[in-house]
């Protein structure tokens, strides 16, 4: 599997991740004693019981249609999210699921191969683990071994019997046995087969791609014009092998075209070369691109692909959405369409500024590692993926937003592409094994759409943040939100599994999560069922390692799995209720946002500009202006408003001063050496210049400082400065009497002392603060005591030691400063990304 980088926010010290860890087992302990709901393994290949027969998804408490339908020998059919494996037709009341082989119940075959379950009315009763469809002595687990299996329904012109439909599949196999090695994806396994499950008209297809080089795994199975069946792949270079490149070299477009004489789809292939940038991860070199993905509108002439990648390298190395374009029913492709998020509306104001810790964010927005895409009525994409902040291609953990990213021609310019916020999430990565390495999955967007393409359905998952109190997506629930296109409108957000029995995710609301631990490896089809006016998507979700399950563990993803059908992810056509959400004018100032000007001279204001994707050009107000007769800070307020009422301000600093006049004053507590100066300057001084008489200064506002020769008279002067100029220096006598110099108490040393940053990965720096700063040494040691870094002396005096750290390992490190006055030791974190 491809390796992707993810910063994770290093809490402080080991106490806080001892707490988490805390956290953990008290989790785990109401698994295993409050649940006590028994799951009825069904492993029949006929008809599998719902678990509930209830509606009310959306309210937490509820209970989801959940029916156990087929298997599969392991976790390969469901892991990769880009792959369709479930599908519907509203005409043929049909409903299909496609995974591999469980040989636990089909007693000498192979994982290797593909079956289906189907429901032919509308998802009420299944027949599960029919075939396999791929019933062929080569694909033998060792030779050909498939896995990723998508399947579309093909429904032949003026059909209205479902067992006269097809299940029209495409998958991917690769040449690496099941003891390991260093075999590679090579080929495409496609096929077909009647609905009926009869096996004679079942076909297997499975010739070497791309001229016989490697390539990747094959996603976005889709159907664009009637019989005219897409499949996106890439020129791929890496294998199973640990270590090895993995450049992605260019994008393998799979046409499958159905031919009605010997019923069967012939396919043909067309490459369109792309260059990636590339990384060096851990000694490996990889292409920024992942998640290819591949939709069409209802009609097939509007195709588009995506990939969240980087092909223009920006200065802040994050990922980015890419796009290729036809308007010619996938005849031709355009170049690639790399969107900078930084010009999306609305995209920038909602990250946030600091991480979990209180470390700033780096604040250059970057899409997560997954997506999913569909295409609506218009002929326009819908992206769904995460977007938060993100440096070195890497996320960083500072509340991300789920974000729709699409596309209007008719938008004014610079307004076409356009992002949707449809909601929060805080939790990024989870672990759904117990392998080493386990398995993962992020928070998995996932996207749906009405047959006609006025409706667009995303779902995602995500753990409760206030619950965990870490960015592990361990115990999701399932999200979800549709739009109107047409009428652009949007429903509430839902959580469609809190409080469910068998997959809710543990909550602050509720006590425990279901059986299986939460919403894991959930899948939605293409497109959704339309009862009259309720818009059903059909959802399976995944039990992991069903014949060993033991609640509140995780599985092996070697053992089989399990595949649940949940029948009730209903959106009424009355859930379309509110208006889709005006972005407000963008405002921004002319000239800079600071302005110095002296006191008694003439001010211009320079003005603003606004811009806004419904109106256009707005002229901002002006709501206040300086007094330049007075000294003072004065804030000059700009506001711009559309016609809908969505208001954004921008404001301006104008000081309004001159050259400061310097003055102080100054106390001390009785038999105490040390005097505490306080500036009384006036004309807003910004830079303070003090001498205290016995050969030390300061730079500080208002000083504190040690008299370390005790008892005397001091001549302590002052100069203040700020933009305009500086002050004449101006003397006063500091009288010390019946002070008792008593050394360390007149210094609490470990105070003046910080560490910064901290983390760090590599470069650090020891600042000191105050006055009369004696000779120090600095060293550094691990938690056992052993010295990193030797001894080093600095002169009193000094205010600031650099260290470079970037050779020590990741962990827990001791920086001890020694002087006269006693000795500190700080705590770092040194983490590498």
């Amino acid at each position: 599997m491809r390796k992707f980088l993810l910063l994770l926010s290093l809490a402080t010290t080991g106490l806080l991740l001892n707490a988490q860890q805390a956290l953990k087992d008290v989790r785990q302990q109401r698994l295993n004693s409050e649940r006590s709901v028994v799951v009825q393994q069904n492993q029949a290949s006929s008809v599998a019981p719902a678990h509930q027969n209830r509606t009310g998804s959306r309210a937490a408490g509820s209970v989801l249609n959940s029916q156990r339908i087929g298997s599969a020998g392991n976790l390969l059919s469901i892991i990769n999210a880009e792959c369709n494996q479930l599908d519907v037709n509203n005409l043929l009341d049909a409903v299909t699921f496609i995974h591999r082989n469980d040989f636990t119940n089909q007693p000498g075959t192979n994982v290797a191969q593909y079956r289906f379950d189907i429901s032919k009315d509308r998802g009420a009763n299944w027949t599960v683990n029919i075939g396999p469809i791929t019933n062929d002595p080569l694909i033998n687990n060792i030779d050909i071994n498939g896995r990723f299996p998508q399947g579309l329904i093909y429904n032949p012109a003026g059909n209205t019997n479902v067992d006269s439909g097809y299940l029209i599949y495409a998958g991917t196999w690769h040449n690496s046995p099941p003891s390991g090695g260093s075999g590679s994806w090579m080929g495409h396994m496609k096929g077909s087969g009647n609905l009926s499950g009869d096996t004679s008209t079942f076909s297997v297809y499975y010739p070497p791609a791309n001229g016989g080089d490697p390539v990747n795994v094959a996603a976005g199975f889709t159907q664009g014009a009637p019989g005219v069946f897409w499949n996106v792949n890439t020129d791929y270079t890496g294998t199973f092998a640990t270590g090895g490149t993995a450049f992605t070299e260019g994008i393998i477009v799979e046409k499958g075209v159905w031919n009605s004489v010997d019923d069967s789809v012939e396919w043909s292939t067309q490459t369109i070369p792309t260059t990636f940038t590339t990384i060096d991860n851990d000694g490996t070199l990889q292409s920024i691109a992942t998640s290819f993905n591949i939709a069409f509108d209802p009609t097939g002439q509007y195709g588009w692909i995506a990939c969240l990648g980087d092909i223009t390298p920006l200065a802040d190395s994050v990922y980015q959405p890419v796009f290729w374009k036809s308007t010619d029913f996938g005849a031709t492709w355009s170049a690639p369409i790399q969107i900078d998020l930084e010009t999306i509306a609305g995209i920038m104001p909602s990250l946030n500024a600091t991480l979990p810790n209180g470390d700033p964010a780096s604040l250059n927005p970057s899409t997560a590692f997954q997506a999913d895409l569909t295409v609506d009525v218009y002929g326009y994409p819908h992206l769904l993926t995460t977007i938060g902040s993100g440096e070195d291609y890497a996320t960083q953990l500072a509340g991300h937003g789920v974000w729709d990213i699409t596309y209007d021609a008719n938008a004014l310019p610079g307004c076409q592409w356009k992002g949707i916020r449809l909601g929060n999430v805080q939790t990024f990565r989870g672990t759904r094994t117990n392998d080493n390495p386990a398995f993962t999955d992020d928070n998995r967007p996932l996207v749906s759409r009405s047959p006609d393409g006025h409706k667009i359905f995303f779902f995602w998952s995500e753990t409760d943040f206030t619950f965990v109190q870490s960015s592990d997506n361990d115990i999701p629930n399932l999200f979800g939100r549709a739009i109107d296109v047409v009428d652009s409108k949007i429903t509430p957000e839902y959580n469609f599994t809190e409080g469910d029995s068998l997959w809710g995710g543990e909550t602050s609301n509720t006590v425990g999560s279901g059986v299986f631990g939460g919403a894991i490896y959930p899948m939605v089809s293409p497109t959704c069922l339309v009862n009259g006016n309720i818009f059903n998507v059909p959802l399976v979700m995944t039990e992991i390692d069903y014949l060993n399950f033991v609640q509140g563990q995780l599985g092996s993803s070697e053992q089989p799995a399990a595949f649940w059908y949940i029948s009730n992810i209903d959106f009424p056509a009355s859930d379309f209720s509110d208006p889709l959400d005006q972005l407000a004018p963008t405002i921004t100032l002319n000239g800079p946002d600071t302005i110095a000007i002296l006191v008694n001279t003439v001010y211009t204001e320079q003005g603003a500009a606004a811009f806004d994707c419904s109106d256009g050009i707005i002229n901002p107000t002006i709501l206040n202006s300086p007094d330049t007769s007075v000294i003072g800070i004065y804030e000059v307020l700009y506001i711009a408003t559309d016609s809908a009422g969505n208001s954004d301000t921008v404001t301006r600093i104008v000081i309004v001063g001159d050259i400061p006049v310097a003055n102080f004053n100054w106390s001390f507590p009785a038999n105490a050496c040390r005097a505490q100066f306080l500036d009384q300057s006036i004309n807003l001084p910004e830079a303070w210049l003090w001498t205290f008489g016995d050969n030390s200064g300061s730079s500080q506002r208002n000083p504190a400082h040690t008299y370390l020769l005790g008892n005397g008279s001091y001549n302590v002067c002052l100069v203040a400065s700020n933009r305009f100029g500086s002050s004449p220096k101006v003397c006063k006598q500091v009288t010390i009497s019946g002070c008792v110099n008593t050394g360390i108490e007149d210094i609490d040393f470990s105070k003046q002392i910080s560490v910064f940053p901290n983390p760090t990965n590599g470069k650090v720096f020891v600042n000191l603060e105050g006055d009369n700063l004696p000779d120090f040494t600095v060293s550094v040691y691990n938690v056992l005591g052993e010295t990193i870094l030797a001894t080093s002396n600095y002169k009193a005096g000094t205010t600031r030691v650099e260290m470079d750290l970037s050779g020590v390992s990741s962990g827990l490190y001791l920086v001890k400063i020694q002087s006269k006055f006693g000795s500190t030791i700080k705590h770092l974190t040194v983490s590498h990304k």
